[in-house]
């Protein structure tokens, strides 16, 4: 298709040269006709060429897009040179949670609590965060003490707050969720997601 588009260029090219030779009146202006005829034949040639050349490709980066495999295996492959690290058991409890490995995560977090120097608030409510899911979204006994144990740490522990706020709004208490969340919004914590805290409000609101 592409090559009989080009001979009909060069068709229609070369009729209108052939009518300019015949139209000329001497052979000065006749050899001028042939030279811009053969210009034009040869600017259409060199022109479809330069169009059917690809478009140089940008090279790929050696560096392949991070993704839960690959960062779940090179956690694993620290843990392998020194299972020691808390931080790195609770970055790979992380990558559990949010795959919906729910019993790998408690078994990291426990590691990362376990090997931890100083108990610290993050651990247990991220802890209580996989047990309360692993229990199919119940508030059981271990989760409620886990989350106990991570506000005494720290009375606005992200963590512990968004997962209180979130049993109390399934489980229909609206205002309580309301005060949770209100609650976050007054800690001025960095990196907080306000504007889907205020959205999670406004939905208890129309609820109440």
């Amino acid at each position: 298709m592409e090559n009989w588009l080009l001979i009909s260029i060069l068709l229609t090219s070369l009729f209108i040269v052939s009518m300019l030779i015949m139209s000329s009146r001497s052979k000065k202006v006749r050899h001028i006709n042939i030279r811009l005829g053969l210009l034009a034949v040869l600017g259409t040639v060199a022109l479809w060429y330069l169009m059917k050349q690809e478009v140089p490709k940008p090279e790929l980066s050696d560096s392949q897009p991070v993704t839960f495999a690959n960062y779940q295996s090179e956690l694993q492959s620290k843990l392998e040179q020194d299972p020691n690290q808390a931080e790195i058991w609770f970055k790979l409890g992380s990558v559990y949670l949010e795959q919906g490995e729910f019993s790998a995560a408690v078994t990291s977090y426990d590691y990362a609590i376990r090997l931890e120097n100083t108990p610290v608030a993050r651990l247990f409510a991220a802890k209580a965060t996989a047990l309360y899911y692993a229990n199919k979204q119940l508030m059981g006994e271990e989760v409620t003490s886990l989350l106990d144990r991570s506000l005494d740490l720290d009375p606005n522990d992200r963590t512990a707050l968004m997962l209180i706020a979130s049993d109390h709004f399934i489980s229909m208490r609206y205002q309580q969720a309301i005060d949770v969340w209100t609650q976050l919004l007054d800690s001025n914590q960095q990196g907080l997601d306000r504007v889907s805290i205020i959205h999670s409000i406004n939905q208890a609101k129309q609820m109440l």
